[in-house]
C-alpha cells in the first residue's frame, strides 16, 4: 500500500464544501471514468472527511494504476491517496512529481532525463489527465515513466 500527500487545493474543481461524502465518491468515480482511462470503472474510491482518498481494484495494468491515481490525486479537495489496486504484473516503473511555480514540461524533462526534448515522454504518460504540454499547474502531480 502507497501513499502519496498532494496539495489539497490544487486540482480539478469536482465538488463544492457542501457535497456530502457520497457524493464526493461518485464525483471522483464518475471524474475518472469520464477521463477514459481504462481499468477506471473497476476501481472503487472511498474519500475520507479530511480528503483522503483511498482507491482499491485488481487486475488492471500499473500504467493504468498510475494515471488513475493521478486522476484522483490532482482533484481539488483530495490531501492524499492511499493505492490499494493489485496490478495484474507487479509494481510498475514510473515515478511521480509534484509540478512547482514556474515549471514546464521541458524542464522537468531537463531534470530527470537530462534532455528537454523529453517532454513528450512525460505528456504521454498524463494523457488523457494533460490535453496540452504547456497545461500543467503548481501541486499538480505528473507520472514520470522510466527512462
Amino acid at each position: 500500500m502507497d501513499l502519496f500527500g498532494l496539495i489539497k487545493d490544487a486540482g480539478a474543481k469536482i465538488w463544492n464544501s457542501v457535497t456530502d461524502k457520497s457524493e464526493r465518491e461518485d464525483a471522483v468515480q464518475k471524474h475518472i471514468t469520464d477521463l477514459g482511462i481504462e481499468g477506471a470503472e473497476g476501481v472503487s474510491v472511498q474519500i475520507s472527511d479530511e480528503g483522503e482518498a483511498t482507491v482499491s481494484g485488481e487486475n488492471i495494468t500499473a500504467a493504468q494504476k498510475d494515471k488513475i491515481l493521478v486522476a484522483v490525486g490532482n482533484i481539488a479537495g483530495v490531501s492524499s491517496v492511499i493505492d490499494k489496486m493489485a496490478t495484474a504484473e507487479g509494481p510498475g516503473s514510473a515515478t511521480f512529481y509534484t509540478v512547482k511555480a514556474g515549471d514546464n514540461l521541458s524542464s522537468i524533462a531537463a531534470h530527470v532525463y537530462g534532455h528537454a526534448g523529453s517532454y513528450m515522454k512525460i505528456f504521454e504518460a498524463n494523457k488523457p489527465m494533460l490535453s496540452h504540454p504547456d497545461k500543467i499547474y503548481p501541486g499538480q502531480v505528473l507520472i514520470i515513466p522510466a527512462q
